[in-house]
């Protein structure tokens, strides 16, 4: 071998020699610290990204972005009472900080390890560390002005504080109309109390807050760590929920204090499901949030409250069963549908009222509406009911309730071990009005009686359709795969038997479809307690379709590339312009499904998957 070649395979193998010695190193080298070892306790939630400017930069170039910026939804939201008080306190805080607090300064200030924990929502009290790429720290908008700052020093590092005081009198109504009185009540709390602004480099790490208490204790942390010190990761709910969840964190992972949260009145106020009921009996929750490019996945765990004192007080919990039964009639690619293990007897009758039976409008009361007082003084006896006798008590109309006797005691006897509900909107876009298409399945230990249903279910509708069974008649009907029986007359209902399961449906079509559906099933077993989803791509058009009918009293729809509202400085209809707006907003989710199970240790598992196209 002549001298270069063998330099040359001498720099090569010292090359390679070096790459794994340096690959070796690089698998042995830890992993950067968790960054809520350096934040204070005493934090409502933290949301943590292990990359927090890639994903505001998908954010920001998204086209869900710019539709929701311009949809109706955005604008409804802006016109509401919490959008001015952001929209205030972001310009206070611009003032306090001496930079604007825009869609750039927010860039600027993302970097890749991050987390945000929250202290109080009321007054927008927070801590930001985030971990900036090298050099970018020397590019903040923040160091071109921090000698406006009071510069202050903890150890060994420099932080700058802003702070400016409100003067006025915090018992006053302002121009936007709004009370500023700082008595905590969520009507009128006020964020402009907080005027703090804090800042500091440590290294590559910047770090925001608007306490100075919260600065100086997380740089003391970042400075002197130990395994001993009062942070948010050995706080019990942080570090619970952490220790409950089996799998790794994600692109995002949002953990919170509900036991703290939830009773606080300004969140109850403007928490937007409000489901403070079921949040109730969970002490802490934590959700991670997996990208791809065809879906989204998020993993949630929640933490259930100890026990009540009392049997009476605490309720069961429902185990994990095999849905695969009733999700078996489930048609694909269309519907909204939840199925749900061991159902209470109240619960299916809710169910079977609110999809079969009823079909009616639902009562609603606005809850921030005080109800009317009748002040008009009661009069015995009218000039005009000649024919009534005052010596006789006037017949009590039965109530609703009574009707559905037979069938509770039915369901009390045989609880069913599993309930399908499902719902679909009409396609035809011709007809006047769009109808919905209903069903519930239901799953019992022991096989159901036809004819035991069949008088139950007209025991429930004889008091509001008719005068004991007339025009209340059931028809048997068979094909070659299936028989089932129609309610024909004042009311359509179509029920089928199968075994242990029985089939109810609003219309014969629907029912068709749904045993058509059971014939070709694959009978994979799911194991869950409650299994949900919806279709959002083939229900979009129709959902849009019958609100506008239904927001504009039954005049034709607005076109849907006509913007909404009608007026300028008037609220857009609530289901046809925000509801139609936001899934305008997100018109490339085709479908979400739910998944929750229980464990024996009082941990809920939820899994949530978004599915794109593209």
């Amino acid at each position: 071998m002549t001298r270069p070649r063998t330099i040359i395979l001498s720099l090569l193998l010292t090359a390679l020699t070096g790459g794994a010695v340096y690959a070796a190193f690089q698998l042995e080298k830890p992993a950067p610290p968790p960054l809520a070892a350096s934040v204070p306790p005493g934090a409502l939630l933290a949301i943590e990204s292990p990359d927090f400017a890639a994903l505001l930069k998908s954010w920001n170039n998204s086209p869900e972005q710019k539709r929701w910026l311009a949809g109706a939804d955005y604008a409804g939201f802006s016109r509401s009472r919490l959008f001015a008080l952001l929209g205030r306190a972001q310009e206070e805080f611009a003032e306090a900080s001496n930079s604007a607090l825009d869609g750039d300064f927010l860039q600027q200030v993302a970097g890749n390890q991050s987390i945000f924990a929250w202290y109080d929502i009321n007054k927008l009290e927070f801590l930001y560390i985030t971990h900036l790429p090298p050099g970018a720290a020397a590019k903040l908008t923040l160091l071109t002005v921090r000698d406006k700052f009071q510069k202050r020093i903890v150890g060994d590092t420099t932080f700058y504080l802003d702070t400016n005081q409100d003067t006025s009198d915090s018992n006053t109504t302002d121009s936007t109309g709004i009370n500023n009185t700082a008595n905590g009540d969520a009507e009128t709390a006020d964020p402009q109390k907080i005027r703090t602004v804090a800042f500091a480099l440590r290294g590559d790490y910047l770090l925001l807050a608007t306490r100075e208490d919260l600065l100086t204790s997380a740089l003391q942390l970042m400075q002197q760590p130990s395994a001993d010190a009062r942070t948010l990761q050995h706080e019990s709910f942080y570090a619970a929920t952490v220790a409950a969840a089996t799998h790794q964190p994600g692109d995002l992972r949002i953990t919170v204090n509900l036991a703290k949260l939830v009773p606080m009145p300004f969140f109850r106020s403007y928490w937007a499901p409000q489901n403070i009921t079921e949040l109730k009996q969970y002490s802490a929750s934590l959700s991670d949030l997996y990208r791809t490019s065809g879906s989204f996945r998020e993993e949630r765990v929640l933490l259930t409250k100890e026990a009540a004192p009392t049997p009476e007080a605490a309720s069961p919990a429902v185990s994990d069963v095999d849905l695969s039964p009733v999700l078996d009639y489930l048609p694909p690619g269309i519907g909204v549908y939840r199925a749900t293990a061991h159902p209470a007897a109240s619960e299916v009758l809710t169910q079977l009222e609110d999809k079969l039976l009823t079909r009616g409008p639902s009562p609603y009361r606005d809850p921030h509406i005080a109800p009317v007082a009748d002040l008009a003084t009661p009069t015995t006896g009218d000039t005009t009911s000649l024919e009534q006798r005052i010596d006789e008590p006037a017949l009590v109309a039965q109530p609703q309730t009574a009707a559905l006797t037979q069938l509770r005691d039915l369901l009390t006897a045989a609880p069913p071990s599993a309930m399908l509900t499902f719902s679909t909107a009409s396609t035809s876009q011709q007809a006047a009005f769009s109808p919905i298409h209903t069903a519930v399945v239901l799953a019992s230990p022991t096989a159901w009686n036809a004819t035991t249903l069949q008088q139950d279910l007209t025991a429930a509708l004889s008091p509001r359709l008719s005068i004991g069974t007339a025009g209340l008649l059931w028809t048997e009907h068979h094909n070659a795969t299936a028989s089932w029986y129609e309610l024909t007359g004042t009311a359509n209902l179509a029920l089928a038997i199968q075994g242990n399961l029985c089939i109810l449906a609003s219309d014969q079509p629907t029912l068709a479809q749904l045993l058509a559906v059971s014939q070709t099933s694959t009978h994979t077993p799911r194991i869950a307690t409650t299994i949900a989803g919806f279709d959002h791509h083939a229900e979009r058009d129709s959902f849009t379709h019958l609100t506008a009918l239904l927001d504009r009293n039954g005049s034709s729809p607005k076109p849907p590339d006509s913007p909404y509202p009608d007026t300028p400085g008037t609220a857009p209809p609530f289901f046809s312009g925000n509801m139609a707006s936001l899934s305008d907003t997100f018109k490339d989710l085709d479908s979400e499904t739910f998944t929750q199970s229980s464990t024996p240790d009082q941990v809920t598992h939820q899994t949530v998957v978004y599915q794109w196209h593209h």
